[in-house]
């Protein structure tokens, strides 16, 4: 059975489904429910996601928590749920559920490109035995427990978007209270397959991220108090690179261990990798990501 907040956050991001349409029963102490309509309520408020009893269409039940009703999906081709234009495609589904600074949906570029980038890394950024070199599409992810409810909507998400080359050109940062993180741009050739690949992941998995800082691929160097000096340094040793972006993976970190892949999810067609057997120890040791 699903969870009050799926359902909600399904209904409102599906763009087969009206919110407008959909009332939500929310338990009162002492009197009957209180009846609210999907669209006006505004989550994490003063009302937690338990105390939502039902949800209704047209007058029509589609998940009820005491008795278990939940069939959300029988409401769609019928007159009770779904928007009058639906979007073509498949069903787009949702995970609703609150992220982790533990994991992440990233890009690692080849191996052939990490020296330079690991020399630099080496000196300035301390997260280096934590994180192999990478640009993070999706961070906070959901916890590694949901991976396997994850991954088909990961999946529906990266078939949408074909392979293509990025252009790892040009240093950055990033400007915090007393540093600054230096960054490498991973999209000086087109910011746009990039975007694609968040967006369509925002949608699926709407309680992740943080949608409200924007979104700016990067790949981070290291913190400095100078940026100006070590984004010269940097410009200087990198130069431009190409890589072709054709799988995404989701990482994830259990206690004291670096980030390790966990799955590699293809670009194009959503075909899901698992690694065949634990990563051995040490930060870089992460299986080679392809060409």
């Amino acid at each position: 059975m699903h969870t009050s907040d799926e359902i909600y956050h399904r209904v409102l991001w599906d763009p087969r489904f009206d919110p407008e349409r959909f009332v939500m029963g929310i338990a009162e102490r002492g009197d009957p429910p209180k009846r609210v309509l999907l669209a006006d309520f505004v989550p994490g408020g003063e009302i937690p996601w338990h105390r939502m009893l039902f949800f209704e269409v047209g007058g029509q039940v589609v998940w009820d928590r005491a008795s278990g009703v939940d069939r959300l999906d029988e409401t769609l081709g019928g007159p009770a749920g779904p928007r009058a234009d639906p979007a073509p495609g498949a069903a787009l589904d949702v995970l609703a559920v609150p992220s982790t600074n533990r994991t992440a949906v990233a890009w690692l570029p080849p191996t052939e490109l990490w020296p330079p980038i690991q020399h630099i890394r080496r000196a300035h950024d301390r997260q280096i035995h934590r994180w192999p070199p990478h640009v993070n599409v999706l961070f906070g992810f959901v916890p590694e427990a949901e991976f396997s409810r994850a991954l088909p909507l990961v999946a529906a998400s990266l078939a949408e978007t074909p392979p293509f080359t990025a252009r790892l050109e040009g240093v950055h940062w990033f400007a915090h209270r007393e540093d600054a993180t230096v960054w490498l741009d991973p999209a000086a050739a087109d910011h746009e397959p990039w975007a694609r690949l968040r967006e369509s992941l925002d949608l699926r998995f709407p309680l992740c991220g943080s949608p409200s800082r924007g979104f700016t691929p990067h790949l981070s160097l290291g913190r400095t108090k100078d940026p100006h000096d070590l984004a010269r340094t940097a410009g200087d040793l990198l130069g431009p690179m190409t890589a072709l972006v054709q799988e995404l993976v989701l990482l994830s970190r259990r206690g004291d261990e670096p980030m390790r892949v966990r799955a590699r999810v293809l670009l194009g067609s959503g075909d899901v990798h698992l690694p065949e057997s634990p990563d051995p120890p040490g930060a870089n040791s992460l299986p080679s990501p392809r060409a």
